[in-house]
């Protein structure tokens, strides 16, 4: 017979409070406390409370009818044993707070929140001495199992707060159908839900898809977009009871959309690309958007994630006006603008409820405040120093602490050198497949012959990928199936160093590494490049060439990646024998708008610096880039390296026709840009390419005075038509809301750290 998860039966579950921290706990207090009073509470912190961890002042009326008026007050009491029972000497320092509070009329209705036990004896007692101060109207005392109940009964407080899914029980929390759903959604995480910090990021995030159904979640590589997605997708099981759909594309979007369900949940990983802008995907979505613009208004919810440098590239392609929810809803978010309490809460929740010794958090406890202040500090540092795996070596004093945070790659190359033959057998094997490596295990004739000359076999490789599960590698689920991951991509970049460094194993690295970052890491041959991981020679040209046309045919966008790589990190021997292997390669090269921004244009340079280019390819692009220059306008042609494709007669009649029929005509050019504004362009950031522009050619007609007091007037002119625009948009209005209480703008004398070895 199939069992029934808790939750169907009607048993509540048991909330590890204990494990939070004391500064959590308190922030979980004062959510709990605004969905409770249904208003937004202030939050107040450590010594500067005043015998207040939370308060507002209105009107509560509870679910018997019954309405409270007046100041409100909330005091949190935190324990880090599990099994702790309160008592009246716990609290004897804060009678005299509160009566000093209810002197000054702001405890009319007092509240204490514990994740303590409260017997019923003592309830009644602590009850009768709150009550016999003057001016306590009511007292309310909520331990452990009201809480736990608090949260239990409110999903809504669930999603606000998802960490509390990393403190109980997902089958008891959740129905039997959200709970199987669930388990793709949280594999990728591993245990890193229970650590989970609400930044403000989260809270836009969780603002957005509430108010408007849709966010857009942006930011860079492994900066917490998808554990942000997962966290709302689970409370979205929860909360609505969706049905969650994790898609990859505009296609499969339409064909899982079912408009007789109103409440489905869509997430979109890497929605315009993965590493790099997807222009087939990009439009594809543009026809997409009036389903999903109806999808969201009958009830659906949908989350996009992309990193940040490609949304900028796709936004040329989007039809934003098609879903409005993408103007309202966007969320950036960069590692590097979490805030301080931010930082300590990540830092804080990976030390205290990492794998680590409570005498290793002791000795490392003075020295965290300083490591969650250095600027190279970010979750995956905090997720490492509270793992034994990655300390072993550690000696833990500042200078050691300061090489840990600053020099992650380094230190984790050291970590992944102690291992076993077998278990840096089992990196290879992952790092190989491209950082996904099917379970069970099943190997090809070539990775079976890697792994003979890693000096593993598969029977021992088996072992170690369980027993490195958790701290350099993570099982995870996907589309059903289950797969070995990299644990943080930053474990694949040591590995590839690794790798790079012992020339016996450069072949596995060549075919190992996915094309699109070996195009970053590898230079064929010795062009000065700095930062080159691998210098490949010679002899191995023809296994690089092979590999760059295959990723060629998978999508013709991956042409930029390739161009940049010729034109930067190649040497001549390489481009003549990537000549021969494509003949046609020549002809495909063409000039675009804004030089400095397209990939074609290096390669044509670098090519003519060889004297591989023809002269009839030369004079073609010479002739579209001097049209670009008065048409766009484009300044690209006073780079050196293009001005390195002219011969002094045509650079000098190029130069005459931009002063002619541009700077001197200058209103023209504005006008037109001026129609082609949006009402959605942000006026500056639109106006500021043609300033940039004009203020280049200043600088090359620097002695010709009418040029220069053409483009003075020109800039003027454009920052009138930018404050005249800018006066036309509308103001946002912010509208109050419970995430508002959970605000982390809080600041004390008390270190969060103070329990961290508890």
């Amino acid at each position: 017979m199939k069992s029934i998860p808790a939750k169907a039966q009607g048993t509540q579950p048991n909330y590890e409070l204990h494990s939070l921290g004391w500064k959590a706990f308190q922030q979980l207090c004062v959510a709990v406390a605004s969905e409770v009073w249904g208003q937004t509470v202030q939050g107040f912190y450590d010594s500067h409370d005043g015998g207040r961890d939370g308060a507002f002042h209105g009107q509560w009326k509870v679910q018997s009818g019954e309405t409270f008026n007046g100041s409100f007050t909330a005091q949190c009491k935190f324990s880090s044993q599990p099994t702790k029972a309160l008592r009246l000497n716990d609290l004897k320092d804060e009678i005299s707070k509160i009566e000093r509070l209810a002197a000054h009329g702001l405890a009319d209705n007092y509240f204490l929140f514990t994740n303590a036990r409260l017997t019923g004896d003592f309830e009644e007692k602590l009850r009768n001495a709150i009550l016999d101060i003057p001016g306590i109207k009511h007292f309310a005392a909520y331990g452990n199992d009201r809480i736990s109940q608090f949260i239990h009964e409110s999903a809504r407080l669930r999603m606000l707060v998802p960490r509390i899914y990393g403190l109980g029980d997902l089958s008891q929390i959740l129905d039997e159908r959200a709970y199987a759903q669930s388990q793709e959604i949280l594999s990728a995480l591993g245990d890193d839900l229970s650590k989970f910090v609400l930044t403000s990021a989260y809270r836009k995030a969780a603002k957005a898809i509430i108010e408007h159904g849709f966010v857009l979640l942006l930011g860079e590589p492994m900066c917490g977009k998808s554990t942000i997605a997962a966290a709302l997708a689970l409370g979205a099981l929860d909360e609505w009871g969706c049905s969650t759909v994790k898609i990859r594309d505009a296609d499969e979007f339409v064909r899982h959309s079912n408009p007789h369900e109103k409440q489905q949940f869509f997430w979109v990983d890497d929605a315009f690309g993965a590493t790099q802008l997807d222009v087939a995907a990009t439009f594809k979505w543009n026809s997409a958007f009036p389903h999903l613009h109806a999808a969201i208004k009958r009830g659906a919810r949908v989350i996009f994630t992309s990193r940040d440098y490609i949304y900028r590239n796709a936004r040329s392609f989007i039809k934003e006006s098609a879903l409005p929810e993408m103007l309202e809803s966007q969320v950036v978010i960069k590692v590097q603008e979490l805030s301080r309490p931010e930082k300590d809460q990540i830092l804080y929740n990976h030390i205290r409820l990492g794998n680590q010794s409570q005498e290793f958090k002791a000795k490392l406890k003075p020295h965290l405040p300083v490591v969650s202040a250095h600027a190279g500090f970010g979750p995956e540092i905090a997720r490492r120093l509270g793992n034994r795996a990655f300390t072993k070596k550690l000696s833990i004093y500042e200078s050691a602490l300061e090489d840990f945070v600053a020099r992650p790659m380094q230190l984790l190359i050291d970590v992944i050198g102690t291992l076993d033959i077998s278990s840096r057998a089992a990196i290879a094997l992952v790092f190989m497949r491209g950082g996904l490596l099917t379970s069970p295990v099943a190997l090809t004739p070539d990775e079976s012959g890697a792994l003979d000359l890693l000096g593993g076999s598969q029977s021992e490789v088996r072992n170690a990928l369980n027993a490195l599960n958790g701290s350099l590698l993570i099982q995870v689920k996907s589309s059903g199936s289950l797969a070995w991951a990299f644990k943080h991509p930053t474990i694949r970049d040591a590995y590839a160093t690794m790798v790079a460094d012992d020339r016996e194993l450069l072949d596995i690295y060549l075919t190992g590494t996915p094309v699109p970052r070996l195009l970053h890491e590898v230079s064929c041959g010795d062009v000065g490049y700095e930062g080159a991981k691998v210098i490949v020679p010679p002899e191995r040209f023809t296994l690089v060439l092979g590999r760059i046309f295959a990723f060629k045919k998978q999508r013709s966008e991956n042409r930029d990646q390739i161009n940049r790589f010729l034109a930067y990190r190649c040497d001549a021997q390489f481009l003549q024998q990537y000549l021969a292997a494509e003949p046609n390669y020549l002809q495909s090269l063409n000039m675009w708008s804004y030089l400095d921004t397209i990939s074609e244009i290096g390669v044509v340079c670098r090519l003519h610096t060889f004297s591989l280019l023809p002269e009839d390819d030369r004079k073609r692009h010479v002739t579209k880039i001097c049209e670009l220059a008065v048409d766009t306008p484009d300044s690209g042609i006073l780079d050196k390296d293009v001005r390195a494709l002219f011969n002094a007669d045509e650079f000098e009649e190029c130069l005459a026709n931009v002063r002619s029929n541009l700077l001197l005509k200058l209103d023209d050019c504005i006008g037109t840009w001026r129609l082609n504004c949006g009402y959605d362009d942000d006026p500056e950031e639109y106006f500021s390419a043609l300033e940039v522009t004009l203020k280049d050619f200043k600088k090359e007609f620097s002695v010709d005075e009418a040029v220069e007091k053409a483009i003075d007037s020109g800039l003027l002119h454009i920052q009138s038509i930018v404050e005249d625009l800018r006066s036309d948009r509308p103001s946002p209005r912010r509208k109050p809301d419970i995430m508002d209480s959970l605000e982390d703008t809080w600041e004390g004398s008390r270190s969060i750290f103070d329990d961290v070895d508890e």
